[in-house]
């Protein structure tokens, strides 16, 4: 039995053992079922990249990987060259362009430049806008992109394309995470690692672990958060920013559990790593929020009020606002709810009332997923604040808000 046999013959038992169809794995990595099927029939060989993403989806800890030689990235099943190095389906339509014409553009230094500042714009929007209002903007672009690299013949074009077609699917799965698709965003996700590796950054496709971390916490799944946020925390290969924010995540899951000492020691090791980090980070674009100021207050408030400290998290919370700019409106939304609910559980039903309507009004016109979560937890809180007039109108004005016919 050769070598790919052996990997497809693993992969196989351990896709049966997770009780996952190929059907099922198909969608988790983005390969087709007859690529997978075929890979483990040992008719096509796997490259690195699969290897690692199988290793994730299936919980294989490196043991798929380790099965792989190491220049089978870069090596089709003949051993010739990949022709395409952007071989996932995007999802988004081909372009029909002219193939001189996008090779010009692929090797132009100005085309990352300005696809580098078309990012930092569709950010800028999405700090701002309804998420599906962004999405099809990121759609767009990606179309684009996609056409310059697959015409693009310099290796170095190739990798440096490749990493902001990365970001950008990344952030794509941020939108859809803001606009309430939760299976959206894990797919993008797994799509934004398998670009960032086959672009030879695999230390940027550790922070697919950080996100899917993010998705797990918003969904209450405290042991998913700890295990996502090890397992980057794990990765060789994570710089001292990712390391950071998994850091982050790791003391959010553990203030989920209600364990102070571990979060605690999370949260000062986060501090520590991100000290450490450049801004940038791999890929160009920042990695993370781009427009808080002070993460590492925003993430110990957030953690104190779910260990059971509301008036630590509202001081913290408090300044962390205060420090964040009026054109955040996201930021300031999400982090303005937390506050409220921070103050209502504290008992300071007044400071609540002004803090919540604040944030509403940054809400608003943002339809965002993760800002409604919050405020129907704090519509939720403030029922049992019947006896206090202001709370009562407070709860009559999340609810509009969040049943009005503009979608939150």
């Amino acid at each position: 039995m050769d070598q790919r046999e052996v990997f497809g013959v693993e992969l196989r038992r351990r896709r049966v053992a997770a009780g996952k169809s190929l059907k099922a794995l198909s969608a988790e990595l983005n390969y087709s079922k007859g690529h997978i099927s075929k890979i483990e029939t040992g008719a096509t060989r796997p490259t690195t990249q699969f290897a690692r993403l199988a290793d994730a989806v299936l919980a294989a800890d490196g043991a798929l990987s380790r099965l792989v030689p190491h220049d089978s990235a870069h090596d089709s099943p003949g051993g010739a060259p990949e022709a395409d190095p952007f071989p996932l389906n995007l999802d988004v339509p081909d372009l029909r362009v002219n193939r001189a014409a996008a090779e010009a553009v692929a090797e132009d230094d100005a085309t990352e430049v300005l696809l580098r500042v078309q990012f930092d714009t569709i950010r800028e929007m999405g700090k701002r806008v309804e998420p599906r209002l962004v999405i099809p903007t990121l759609t767009a672009q990606l179309q684009s992109l996609r056409a310059v690299l697959l015409a693009a013949r310099q290796p170095e074009a190739r990798r440096r394309l490749g990493l902001l077609a990365a970001r950008y699917v990344e952030y794509l799965g941020w939108m859809a995470q803001e606009a309430g698709l939760r299976d959206e965003a894990t797919r993008r996700t797994m799509q934004f690692a398998a670009l960032a590796v086959d672009a030879g950054d695999p230390g940027l496709a550790s922070y697919a672990l950080v996100r899917r971390a993010e998705l797990a916490m918003y969904a209450g799944d405290a042991i998913s958060t700890i295990e996502l946020a090890q397992r980057a925390l794990a990765d060789p290969h994570a710089d001292p920013r990712i390391r950071g924010l998994a850091l982050h995540r790791l003391a959010q899951g553990y203030a989920q559990r209600g364990e102070y000492s571990l979060s605690r020691t999370a949260l000062d090791d986060a501090d520590l790593a991100l000290a450490e980090s450049s801004d940038s980070g791999p890929g160009g674009p920042v990695i993370g929020s781009s427009t808080i100021a002070d993460l590492g207050g925003v993430v110990a408030g957030w953690c104190l009020y779910d260990l059971g400290r509301p008036a630590e998290a509202a001081d913290l919370l408090e300044l962390a606002l205060s420090r964040t700019a009026p054109e955040a409106r996201r930021a300031r939304a999400l982090h303005g709810v937390r506050l409220a609910l921070a103050h209502e559980a504290a008992g300071e039903l007044d400071r609540m009332y002004a803090t919540a309507m604040r944030a509403l009004d940054d809400a608003r016109p943002l339809g965002s997923a993760t800002v409604r979560s919050q405020l129907q937890r704090l519509s939720w809180a403030v029922q049992r604040r019947h006896g206090h007039p202001p709370a009562r109108e407070l709860h009559l004005e999340i609810t509009a808000a969040l049943h009005d016919g503009d979608p939150m």
